[in-house]
């Protein structure tokens, strides 16, 4: 490998960690592809990259002070349990298959979910106090558990870490303000992330290169992101969030389009 290619794949980890510092996701949203379409990276082994690219990424953000007060612990440790199972699941699932279908219902689901972030914001309907508060609680964080078991298998199957999908989950679902979501987020993709790298390093997918110089580049944008994260407004996240969700579910489409012309 020459040494301007590792420089290249370093860059490229440097721009994937702002990104997912300053919205929570893994960064393989951007990093999967740029290592299999530009530096020519086989897909299983730019996913097992992107997902130890994703624990840097989480490890950077977490050791900002300001990052780590907006973090709720006891939130990313529940999902985490469902995180990591779904990972697992679908690290299997992509290194023995083609998960055409499920980009599909993934596409459409970013897309949902930017067009929910997008909506101008609407003031939450007032519940009543006692049962109907509670079970409606319940029902949220039930409701989460599934999401948490979802982004996990989409961070196994896609090497994106779960960011993407547990972010606007936490806003939207748990009615997080957004900086706090970003911020469980990165604490709870380094604890998804690990499961699935293993998965992929087990079988053998996971290479000295990209894998360091894009983990080394994240980690280094990471820390550039967080810092910052403190000089943005949660409008602009959020519409950044949205944006790059967008741009994810087109992605995803023009691959699955793509592969099928191609047969």
């Amino acid at each position: 490998m020459s040494p301007t290619y590792v420089l290249a794949l370093f860059g490229s980890g440097i721009a994937a960690g702002i990104v997912a510092a300053l919205l929570g996701v893994g960064g393989g949203i951007l990093m999967v592809p740029l290592m299999t379409m530009v530096f020519g990276v086989p897909v299983h082994t730019a996913l097992g990259a992107s997902l130890v690219a994703a624990m840097a990424t989480s490890d950077a953000a977490c050791i900002w002070p300001a990052k780590r007060r907006l973090m709720d612990i006891s939130q990313a440790w529940t999902l985490g349990l469902t995180t990591t199972i779904g990972a697992a699941i679908g690290a299997m699932v992509a290194l023995a298959s083609k998960p055409e279908v499920i980009q599909a219902i993934f596409a459409v689901l970013l897309l949902y979910t930017a067009f929910q972030l997008a909506r101008p914001q609407r003031q939450a309907a007032e519940v009543p106090d006692g049962k109907g508060a509670a079970g409606a609680s319940r029902a949220r964080h039930a409701l989460m558990l599934l999401v948490g078991l979802f982004a996990g298998a989409s961070s196994g199957l896609l090497g994106i870490g779960g960011g993407i999908i547990i972010v606007p989950a936490l806003h939207l679902i748990l009615r997080k303000p957004f900086k706090e979501a970003t911020a469980t987020s990165n604490l709870l993709v380094g604890i998804t992330a690990l499961t699935g790298a293993f998965a992929y390093w087990w079988r053998g997918a996971l290479l000295l290169v990209p894998t360091v110089p894009i983990a080394a580049g994240a980690f280094v944008g990471a820390l550039l992101g967080s810092a910052i994260d403190k000089r943005l407004s949660s409008q602009v996240l959020r519409w950044g969030m949205a944006l790059l969700l967008t741009f994810t579910a087109l992605q995803m489409g023009s691959a699955i389009v793509g592969a099928h012309l191609g047969r």
